[in-house]
C-alpha cells in the first residue's frame, strides 16, 4: 500500500482588489476634518460656559442689590430720625434711629473700601460690627437726602452695581413717614 501525499490548500488572507485599506492621505484628511469638528464643538461649549457665568454673575449681583434696597427702604420708612450730616450732596453713609423687631436701635448703612468694588454694609449697633450686604458697588456715593423746609423728608438711594460686564444703577426715593426735626 502506497500512500499518496495529500495537498492541503490554505485559505488566502491577502486582500483582493479594492480592499487594500486606507492610504496615508485618507487618514490625514479624516483626522483634519475630525479636528475641525472637535475644535468647533469646544469653541461653542466654551462660549456657552462663558455666557452662563456672565448671566449668573449679573443675576446674583442684581438679586443682592434688590434685597439690600428693599431692606434699606423699609428701615428708612420706619426711621424716627436721620443724622443731620445727610444732605443734598451724595454721601457714603447714613445713620438713623428706628426699631428692629420692636427694640430701638441706631442703624448705620455705610460704604467701605478705597476703590471699586466697594462694599455696602449695615450695622444695627450704631456702627459697630457692620455686616456686608452688597459687595459689588462701582461707586461710593449712595445716599442723598432732601428736605422740606427744615425737616428731612426724603432719602434717595442709588446702588451702582458692578457686574462682570457692566454697571447697573438701582435707585429708589424713600419718603420718610416719621420725619421730624432733630434740631
Amino acid at each position: 500500500m502506497t500512500s499518496q501525499a495529500t495537498r492541503v490548500r490554505r485559505a488566502t488572507t491577502s486582500p483582493g482588489d479594492g480592499e487594500a485599506g486606507f492610504t496615508l492621505a485618507e487618514l490625514l484628511v479624516t483626522m483634519m476634518v475630525m479636528g475641525i469638528v472637535a475644535s468647533t464643538v469646544m469653541a461653542v461649549a466654551m462660549r456657552t460656559f462663558t455666557t452662563t457665568a456672565t448671566i449668573t454673575n449679573r443675576r446674583d449681583v442684581l438679586a443682592d442689590g434688590r434685597v439690600a434696597l428693599d431692606q434699606l427702604s423699609k428701615q428708612l420708612r420706619q426711621a424716627e430720625s436721620i443724622d443731620s450730616t445727610c444732605d443734598t450732596t451724595p454721601t457714603d453713609s447714613i445713620t438713623f434711629t428706628g426699631y428692629i423687631d420692636g427694640d430701638p436701635a441706631t442703624i448705620v448703612w455705610s460704604v467701605a473700601g478705597s476703590s471699586a468694588p466697594y462694599v455696602l454694609q449695615e450695622s444695627r449697633l450704631g456702627g459697630a460690627n457692620p455686616v456686608p450686604v452688597v459687595s459689588s458697588l462701582a461707586d461710593n456715593d449712595v445716599f442723598t437726602c432732601s428736605t422740606d423746609g427744615d425737616v428731612m423728608d426724603q432719602v434717595s438711594v442709588r446702588l451702582p452695581l458692578q457686574t462682570n460686564t457692566t454697571t447697573v444703577d438701582l435707585t429708589t426715593d424713600v419718603q420718610l413717614r416719621n420725619a421730624q426735626n432733630d434740631s
